[in-house]
């Protein structure tokens, strides 16, 4: 049985999984900066968009916070230096009012051709 437990399995080591949540996680925060809203989401596996979500939740809330604590906190999982600017200049204002809820998984409803992998959108919500 499976109480309490919340972490997903994916079938990496735990080095690969934290890689590619910090490359998706920077990927989805560098499309955020967008100014296009129909540009600020990414395709990836339904499994993924569902791990990196709480990821890229958790960053927001740091940007919000915007002290120099919750700063570094984000540096240590945001790869590209100009993301953490942008995420913090841009980002968390714009999600300054809302309480949670920042990013959205759509479900694209057709699977990858080569290994039949559910596929999805997982991208940040309009303001």
């Amino acid at each position: 049985m499976r109480h309490g437990v919340k972490v997903k399995k994916w079938g990496a080591n735990a080095s690969h999984k934290r890689a590619m949540l910090r490359s998706l996680s920077t990927s989805i925060l560098l499309r955020g900066l967008d100014a296009d809203p129909q540009e600020r989401v990414v395709r990836t596996t339904l499994l993924k968009a569902k791990m990196v979500r709480s990821m890229v939740e958790r960053l927001i809330t740091y940007a919000k916070k915007g002290d120099l604590a919750a700063r570094r906190q984000a540096a240590r999982f945001v790869m590209d230096p100009a993301v953490l600017k942008g995420l913090f200049d841009v980002i968390g204002p714009r999600y300054a009012n809302r309480k949670g809820g920042y990013t959205r998984v759509l479900k694209l409803g057709t699977n990858r051709a080569g290994d039949s992998a559910e596929m999805a959108l997982v991208g940040l919500v309009e303001d």
